[in-house]
């Protein structure tokens, strides 16, 4: 069974897991690099603020594990991967979470002059769908004073999917740092330069270690596994939505044809039918059947359809 499970790391249990011990050096080191490699900060120190892997809560609400991390300058970063969500509302969810932070960092009647800038890195395993950068940088300046350094709010966006039109691009072995790092959360254990870099030595070791824990493990796989179903479940719904914006539109045109040939008939017999009904009725009328035969022929199939429903 153990072979079967393999957890991506992009998995954020996984990749906490990867960062949050501050007594782990290669925990620090591997934190540096990510935050070093996307931020134009320079980390003599970090500290993680919240290193509890797993929550009480994290099963029944699904808790987010991000990593909260401060420098020893006293800037906040935080890191969190995103796997699964609409970029749209991901961005305005950051967005809210950032403007958040900044407020808890002082009380009414405070200096400003207090306040930190707060860095998010979000990890998003998806494509940059507009630009087809690997990184995006968003700040609450504008650039046209040059002004980005009285900013409070610098948000970086590593759409890792990128890393696949990079790797074409240039090869493999052309990678610089942040793209290495992308390569490897992006392909996990499977990515053939794991044991090329100390960053996925590090990162190779830990999964190991990660994958004997039966817990933490079993943590993993069901929110894989619930990830899955909700994606499957969305791209179910969608497709029912199409087959059925399609009926709909047979509908309104079975209808419409219906009252063109027989404007003084009642309609009301051609609702909630199926799309092959709607087409064998477009066909009949089209053919100038007899009106009453096409509606006996429809009842007919209506009470073969809810015989069937019945057994």
């Amino acid at each position: 069974m153990n072979e079967e499970i393999n957890i991506p790391f992009y998995n954020d249990l996984l990749f906490k897991y990867f960062v949050y011990n501050n007594e782990d050096q290669e925990c620090m080191y591997l934190l540096k690099t990510i935050i070093e490699a996307v931020t134009p900060l320079k980390c003599k120190e970090l500290y993680v603020k919240n290193t509890e892997l797993l929550p009480s809560h994290y099963r029944e609400k699904r808790a987010v594990l991000d990593v909260r991390v401060k420098t020893s300058e006293g800037e906040t970063v935080n890191i969190e991967i995103q796997a699964y969500d609409d970029f749209e509302n991901v961005f305005k969810r950051f967005q809210y979470y950032a403007c958040k932070n900044i407020a808890m960092q002082i009380e009414e009647g405070d200096d400003y002059n207090q306040l930190k800038p707060f860095y998010q890195i979000v990890l998003y395993h998806e494509y940059d769908k507009e630009y087809h950068e690997l990184v995006r940088e968003f700040s609450n300046t504008g650039n046209k004073y040059h002004d980005n350094q009285r900013s409070l709010i610098y948000m970086y966006f590593v759409f890792m999917k990128e890393i696949n039109r990079i790797i074409e691009e240039k090869g493999e072995e052309n990678l610089n740092e942040l793209e290495e790092i992308v390569n490897l959360i992006e392909k996990g254990n499977e990515c053939d330069r794991i044991k090329m870099t100390r960053v996925g030595q590090i990162m190779k070791e830990k999964y190991d270690k990660f994958m004997e824990d039966m817990n933490l493990r079993e943590e993993a796989w069901v929110y894989e596994k619930a990830e899955f179903d909700k994606k499957a479940h969305y791209y179910d719904g969608e497709a029912k939505g199409l087959v059925r914006g399609r009926v709909e539109g047979k509908a309104e045109q079975v209808v419409k044809f219906s009252q063109k040939k027989y404007p003084n008939e009642d309609t009301s017999w051609l609702e909630s039918l199926t799309e092959k009904q709607y087409d064998e009725i477009f066909d009949k009328l089209l053919n100038d059947e007899n009106l009453d035969e096409i509606k006996h022929r429809i009842d007919e199939m209506k009470k073969v359809v809810s015989f069937f429903m019945k057994i």
